[in-house]
């Protein structure tokens, strides 16, 4: 049976009490980190007695009591009862630091070698989180909340947006975002093909393509449908302005008003196909000057979304960023790779 109320560090002059705690983790990791939690308080504990004793130094300077040995033995005494007072009841901020402690390093027993590396992740810790954030991030899962509610109109796995029975109608009217795709890999196998063509068009590197389309749609999983869940094709969230003379669905939005994330309602254009979706894509990129430094420049995707954002493509001032980030995930790279190995196959069983 493990003793949770081994003292591994009673003592400021033992060198092995770091030890004693490693070797208490391997039995009873909590206990360990309890363990490292108080010395972290006793240090505190220690800084304070240390700074109290800076502040009553000048009343010792002519003091007969006072020498270097004294003053040694003081610091030794101190060192001590930080200690102590630590392993004790203490001042409360262990059992504090101990959450943190568990709440940071509480698994690494547990076997995460199955568990896959998002870069995208490690990405967003390099990026200041502003105040916004968390906002955002409720409304997003308010909305996949929604998008999972019983009624909501979904496509099976076995329809493509590319079917005719897809294009028959062009959606219209009010509408939500529905899932139109099963997997990304099955968003970036039909977007892909035709992001090439469209990028070598454009001046861009089609994975900067399928890496807007995939944040503005949550690879397919948020596609822009109306109330009978027809697809709007619109992978790139363009609005139905005074420009625009074809179909159009209402939904709700994220937009950001003064730094902050709100939601409204507005018109977004819809089309008959994918193809037809990407082709006013690059039309709408082309005929406006503002774009022009983001397109026929031979941008890769750490570039675009940049260029994009300064031109006004879109209101959220990490759009560059996240486009970056996808771009570079696991999740894009794994899509792509799945795709070339079923062409690859389809090729071999042709041939």
């Amino acid at each position: 049976m493990i003793n949770n109320n081994t003292n591994v560090a009673a003592t400021y002059t033992d060198l092995n009490a770091l030890q004693g705690i490693r070797k208490l983790g391997k039995q009873d990791q909590s206990a360990a980190l309890m363990e490292v939690a108080k010395q972290f308080e006793s240090m505190f504990v220690n800084m304070m007695m240390s700074s109290m004793r800076d502040a009553s130094a000048v009343f010792e300077e002519d003091s007969l009591f006072s020498s270097p040995e004294g003053d040694f033995y003081q610091q030794m005494y101190d060192d001590q009862m930080a200690l102590s007072l630590s392993n004790g009841g203490g001042m409360g901020l262990a059992p504090v630091i101990h959450r943190q402690l568990m709440n940071s390093y509480g698994n690494v027993n547990k076997d995460r070698s199955e568990l896959p590396l998002d870069q995208g992740k490690l990405h967003d810790r390099r990026i200041s989180v502003p105040i916004y954030q968390p906002l955002q991030q409720t409304l997003e899962q308010v909305d996949a909340e929604l998008a999972r509610q019983p009624g909501t109109p979904q496509a099976s796995a076995s329809e493509t947006v590319n079917s005719p029975a897809a294009a028959a109608n062009i959606a219209s009217g009010n509408g939500g975002k529905g899932q139109q795709f099963a997997t990304p890999a099955d968003f970036v196998a039909a977007v892909y093909p035709h992001a090439q063509t469209i990028g070598a068009e454009l001046g861009v590197d089609p994975r900067a393509i399928v890496a807007q389309a995939a944040l503005e749609t949550g690879w397919g999983k948020h596609m822009i449908t109306d109330e009978q869940g027809r697809n709007s094709h619109n992978f790139f969230g363009i609005k139905a302005d005074q420009r625009w003379n074809g179909e159009s669905v209402n939904v709700l939005t994220h937009e950001f008003r003064g730094g902050v994330a709100m939601k409204e309602r507005a018109a977004f254009r819809s089309y008959a196909s994918l193809e037809d979706g990407l082709r006013d894509y690059a039309n709408f990129l082309q005929s406006g000057q503002r774009y022009q430094n983001a397109i026929n420049n031979g941008l890769d995707a750490d570039q675009y979304g940049y260029e994009l954002q300064r031109a006004g493509y879109a209101t959220d001032p990490q759009y560059g960023a996240k486009i970056q980030r996808i771009s570079r995930s696991d999740t894009l790279k794994d899509a792509l790779q799945q795709m070339q190995q079923s062409l690859l196959t389809g090729a071999r069983n042709d041939g």
